[in-house]
């Protein structure tokens, strides 16, 4: 293996020649293709933002959906406008944590709703509010109090963390929505979509829901990135071909 790495590549150009250890030249393929697939991975990022923002101006001002138009939509809900009558339980009561606004670290308040007539619950996305001076410690928060609520549908984001929280807790502080496990701790089933609450709408707290606030970083910025890194490739194989390439002496 020693000697196949040291072995020298050699290729004729005319009055040049181009030479290379093998192993120079399978650690600047090595190197360039992890750039590659970073710049992928950032237009990947790219279209799944384009796609959210897209979807959010075409659904934005459509009638708000009521319960059973909800439903027979399936799994198709996201950014629909929605408006309910029923009742908070404010005895579950979730607070999301790592959730991060600026420089500030905070959490997304999840309260249970229970639309009139219907024995499964909805969480509702009440908005965000600040960790405490003591971390640990949980804020004290009102009880919401209103019999009905407008907001916007969404699905459980996917982010995964290290770690199970302690579904005994109450109120309970987790790390990501599982709804399975949440309406076992719960003791009610939940539906598998959440409400993001309207800006205007009480009973909440600091509430952007624009995907320029929520995504953070926008699909410009991560084609932009993608250039970068695609930029790095191929000046890596351009340094691999330029500093290897030789005058022969002895042309043919």
């Amino acid at each position: 293996m020693q000697s196949l790495l040291s072995k020298q590549l050699r290729l004729p150009m005319g009055r040049r020649y181009w030479s290379a250890p093998t192993w120079a030249v399978l650690l600047a393929l090595a190197v360039a293709g992890i750039f590659i697939r970073l710049a992928f991975w950032q237009l990947e990022r790219a279209h799944e933002k384009a796609q959210i923002t897209a979807r959010y101006e075409a659904r934005r001002d459509l009638p708000p959906l009521d319960l059973p138009a909800v439903l027979a939509r399936g799994a198709d809900v996201e950014e629909f406008p929605v408006r309910l009558h029923g009742h908070y339980d404010n005895s579950r009561t979730i607070f999301l944590e790592n959730q991060p606004r600026g420089a500030r670290a905070g959490f997304h308040v999840y309260t249970a709703f229970f639309p009139a007539g219907d024995r499964q619950a909805i969480l509702v996305n009440r908005g965000w509010v600040p960790v405490a001076a003591d971390m640990q410690q949980l804020p004290v928060l009102p009880a919401a109090g209103a019999t009905g609520l407008s907001g916007r549908l969404a699905l459980p984001s996917s982010f995964y963390t290290v770690g199970e929280p302690d579904y005994r807790q109450r109120p309970l502080r987790v790390g990501r929505l599982e709804i399975p496990k949440l309406s076992q701790s719960l003791g009610v089933e939940l539906r598998p979509f959440i409400i993001r609450l309207d800006a205007a709408a009480p009973d909440g707290f600091v509430r952007e829901w624009t995907p320029a606030v929520r995504l953070g970083m926008p699909p410009d910025k991560h084609r932009a990135y993608a250039f970068q890194w695609f930029s790095l490739a191929a000046a890596v194989l351009m340094v691999l071909l330029a500093v290897n390439l030789h005058k022969d002496k002895n042309p043919p």
